[in-house]
């Protein structure tokens, strides 16, 4: 019962949230290796440094596109993903690079589309007497919480994807594996204790890891911007568990496609 009212909370926000996009799509990577096939393809490119962040803004096709690097890790993400919305208004985020399995069942190359992304860093544990050990079935998984009408916050223990942008990259081809619907899972953590993914997975849901994604589809949340967090899978402890850093080309080419497949006013 816990788990299941877990993953259904909080998944159908939409309200306040732009009803049609204003033709810019800002499209983030955390690594230059998740970018590349998008920086190349983006025309007319023009570099902006904010501070520790960099945008690239340009043209793929009819579309204006906005290119963001965000750097690795949570502070990264959420900065990065801030400055880009205040910057250039834009009407869908999409984070995309690589993740670590979760679910046994993914392979190498699949793409998690994010139905939803969550924090598996935040929970409350129980108190242990010393020596009593530390026994993760004590760990209950924490909301964060936004103050989006100004009075009072509202929990969050998931971040839901945006519907339409769902629907769009869940129809897409992936010429390398499948392409799956799920709950994309993001820490500051790098696990490869399979026990320890056995265990986030049963207390949160996770089909995958990555540092960023949850992060930065929390911060469009609170600044009522559509977001849509795609990862492939770049190693797993179940099946892969050597990392293949071109899986974050892989993605990048993906997400390509997807963004020239979108509507001009999408």
């Amino acid at each position: 019962m816990l788990r299941r009212n877990f993953l259904s909370a909080c998944t159908a926000f939409a309200i306040g949230c732009a009803d049609e996009s204003p033709g810019v799509l800002l499209v983030q990577g955390a690594v230059d290796g998740e970018l590349q096939p998008l920086l190349t393809a983006l025309e007319g490119a023009r570099s902006r440094q904010i501070s520790a962040w960099t945008f690239w803004e340009g043209r793929i096709g009819a579309k204006r596109v906005v290119v963001s690097r965000t750097e690795v890790g949570p502070i990264n993400a959420v900065a990065a993903t801030v400055l880009g919305i205040e910057r250039y208004q834009p009407g869908l985020v999409i984070n995309q690079g690589t993740a670590g399995a979760h679910n046994p069942d993914l392979r190498l190359w699949d793409i998690v589309v994010g139905e939803r992304t969550v924090d598996y860093g935040a929970y409350t544990s129980e108190h242990g007497d010393a020596g009593s050990g530390i026994n993760p079935a004590r760990w209950k998984p924490d909301p964060h919480r936004l103050r989006l009408d100004g009075r009072q916050g509202t929990s969050f223990y998931t971040f839901s994807g945006d519907a339409r942008a769902i629907e769009a990259a869940a129809a897409m081809k992936n010429p390398r594996g499948r392409v799956v619907r799920g709950t994309i899972g993001s820490a500051p953590q790098y696990n490869r204790e399979l026990d320890m993914i056995a265990s986030i997975r049963a207390r949160y849901g996770t089909d995958s890891e990555d540092m960023e994604s949850a992060f930065a589809h929390g911060a469009a949340t609170g600044l009522r911007t559509r977001f849509l967090a795609i990862r492939m899978i770049s190693d797993s402890e179940y099946s892969h568990p050597h990392l293949e850093r071109v899986a974050g080309q892989y993605c990048s080419e993906f997400v390509l496609e997807l963004v020239r497949s979108l509507p001009q006013r999408f």
